[in-house]
């Protein structure tokens, strides 16, 4: 989808403007951390906050030739910061880092009403210790949440009927690292990624409410020609979902069944209680120990990078998935093996960069030659991206082709495991991508004397939605995707910023099937724009404009909807104190219920299985920024839903109406 999902629209919106403009992702995205550098011990975010982008992928490569998103430095904030303690030897750094919500969940628009009408109170308490000494650094950290939840009214059910929305405490991050000039080890919870996403990803999504760690050991080998990298774990993710407060159980658990251990009523996945051999197989918890994470998806890795000569880089990565959960109704031990690599080369005279990689899988090899081969399959990778700088001229090319390369448990999984790049702009829904072949252009060219960047970009690609399928076969179908525009940024008003793009999108089956080929398009359109009124000491003060928009078009077997999704927003921020900002969103593709204003001619008509929803999702936000990275931001009024992907990991995020409020404390 082309509309930022109000849930991060408006984060980002108050992020805006009570820091400074930033301009899209794409053109000028941090580029991706080195994959075997082990994760800082730094206080991370606890929560999914939206209103911090996702690391970059290949998919959105830097453009060089872009200007930066700030021409003038920010006003420096109060600083609040637990002091060091410094001996001769060390230097030890306590941080501590607190995140609480105050919630109102009144309604979700869906069918169920036991996920509606609550309170809820919920914190994320991060906190630790660095030491620093001249040969080693050792970091300790830990996250402790809890969320207590409140209903307004009786929820009449019971049991498996409700939504798991209640009370919950937890050990859910703790890790142990040091750190040597050569070697690092890690025990606890770490972040992953291999080979650009194409080898393994498990890591934080904020868009989609993903925040996932490996709960095990990790080991890193860095020396001047080769680096190395071996871990193995759980998979841990956090059990409080931030839309919807729902508690969701870690990645598999509770395992099934192991390749190693099959018999996971015994040792270590015991799921009965001692001293009650009467008690059958009652879990200690829904979710799991509170206190460490155990037979959830068993993830174990190993990659190793060195340095050619010339200065080229290769890479070489081995993953092993065993599944704790299995799509075969206890048939089968789901788990695949994936190997790959990638070479790559910076700055070839001076102004291009490449990179290629690949990746391939086996899923349940065992099965190849057995009456249940439909569900082993083998499954491949492969992606290039080419940047050419010249002068103020950015020219990126990039392509994939891709099949049958799903390495999460099912295509409905959260976490997916590896990210291969889309292709898309960030803010698209990605329509299928682990069978896709295809390809995209994009061209950037800037005036710094003006402060003016013009850019343009054309993509289309084969693909299926589901695995099997053949993306040039009957049931495949092409993307397409043309949109272009320009950002204005004057360097003599570095508090003006305007930015204007539109495109056209078009999707579509390859074969006729008896009501035409096209299945969606939409013409769209974005405009942004901060415009200063003027300075009072080191505040800026600014109106800030934002609007998205687009017509669709969607055609299922019988039906072709036409609908419009818009969201516009109007602000004052006075930067880098305040941000407060009335956020108005618009989607007709479904019926008004009664009462509320229509749009459109259609009707809700209440039938069982009808969905009716608001044409209107008015909100109001705003935040203020305290000193470093501590705020807090309060939301009130409706935010709409719908699919929001991130490079190929994807979610249908609820809608809302009720109060948000987030209080971030750093120290």
């Amino acid at each position: 989808m082309v509309l930022w999902p109000p849930l991060v629209f408006a984060a980002r919106l108050a992020s805006w403007g009570a820091r400074g403009f930033a301009g899209p992702a794409e053109v000028a995205a941090p580029s991706e951390p080195a994959p075997s550098e082990p994760a800082p011990s730094e206080p991370a975010p606890s929560e999914p906050a939206p209103s911090e982008p996702a690391p970059a992928s290949a998919s959105t490569t830097p453009v060089r030739a872009a200007p930066p998103r700030d021409h003038a430095a920010p006003p420096r904030r109060r600083s609040a910061k637990i002091p060091q303690l410094r001996t001769r030897s060390a230097t030890v750094s306590p941080w501590l880092r607190s995140t609480s919500f105050v919630e109102w969940y009144r309604q979700n628009y869906n069918p169920q009403d036991t996920d509606d009408g609550f309170v809820s109170i919920v914190e994320r308490l991060n906190f630790g210790v660095d030491t620093r000494t001249r040969k080693l650094t050792i970091g300790t950290q830990a996250r402790i949440d809890g969320q207590k939840v409140f209903f307004v009214r009786e929820r009449g059910c019971s049991g498996d009927g409700c939504a798991p929305v209640g009370d919950d405490a937890r050990l859910e991050r703790a890790t142990l690292r040091l750190d040597g000039r050569r070697v690092g080890v890690q025990v606890g919870d770490f972040n992953v990624g291999f080979g650009r996403g194409l080898g393994l990803s498990v890591r934080k999504i904020d868009e989609i409410g993903v925040d996932a760690t490996v709960k095990g050991g990790r080991f890193d080998l860095r020396t001047e020609p080769v680096r190395a990298t071996v871990l193995a774990g759980f998979a841990n993710r956090q059990n409080s979902d931030f839309a919807t407060r729902q508690l969701v159980a870690d990645p598999g658990y509770p395992a099934k069944s192991y390749t190693f251990a099959p018999d996971v009523d015994r040792g270590f996945c015991k799921r009965t209680r001692d001293g009650d051999p009467g008690a059958g197989p009652r879990l200690h918890s829904p979710l799991g120990s509170p206190l460490w994470t155990t037979c959830s998806d068993l993830v174990a890795a190993g990659r190793v990078e060195g340095t050619l000569p010339g200065r080229v880089q290769l890479g070489g990565h081995y993953a092993y998935l065993d599944f704790g959960d299995e799509i075969t109704g206890g048939v089968v031990d789901e788990y695949l093996h994936r190997i790959g690599g990638d070479i790559g080369r910076t700055r070839i005279a001076g102004v291009w960069d490449l990179f290629v990689g690949a990746a391939g899988q086996l899923r349940n090899p065992n099965l190849e030659r057995t009456a249940l081969r439909s569900q082993s399959h083998r499954g491949w990778a492969i992606y290039g991206n080419s940047t050419l700088v010249l002068g103020t001229t950015t020219v990126l090319l990039e392509g994939k082709h891709y099949r049958n390369d799903l390495v999460a448990l099912s295509q409905a999984s959260t976490l997916q495991y590896a990210e291969n790049p889309t292709l898309e702009r960030e803010d698209q829904q990605v329509p299928g991508n682990a069978s896709s072949t295809g390809g995209r252009v994009r061209v950037d060219h800037t005036w710094r004397r003006h402060g003016v960047t013009l850019y343009g970009n054309g993509m289309a690609y084969a693909y299926a939605d589901t695995i099997g399928l053949d993306p040039f076969g009957d049931q495949g179908r092409v993307a397409t995707h043309h949109y272009a525009g320009v950002i204005v940024r004057p360097p003599r008003r570095a508090d003006f910023v305007l930015q204007l793009s539109s495109g056209y999108r078009d999707e579509r089956y390859l074969v006729d099937h008896g009501y035409g080929t096209l299945k969606r398009r939409f013409p769209h359109a974005e405009l942004a724009l901060q415009l200063p009124l003027g300075r009072t000491g080191a505040l800026t003060h600014a109106l800030l404009f934002k609007l998205e928009g687009r017509w669709e078009t969607y055609v299922t077997q019988g039906t072709r909807d036409r609908f419009v999704r818009a969201i516009a927003a109007i602000g004052y921020g006075l930067s880098p104190r305040l941000s407060i900002s009335f956020v108005q969103g618009l989607d007709t593709q479904q019926p008004a219920p009664a009462g509320e204003p229509s749009l459109t001619r259609e009707r809700c008509s209440g039938d069982a299985g009808s969905t009716c929803r608001p044409h209107l999702w008015p909100g109001v936000q705003m935040q203020i920024n305290l000193f470093d990275a501590s705020f807090l931001r309060v939301f009130a009024g409706r935010q709409v839903g719908g699919r929001v992907c991130v490079n190929g990991s994807c979610r249908t995020l609820p809608d809302f109406e009720g109060v948000r409020t987030e209080l971030v404390f750093s120290f």
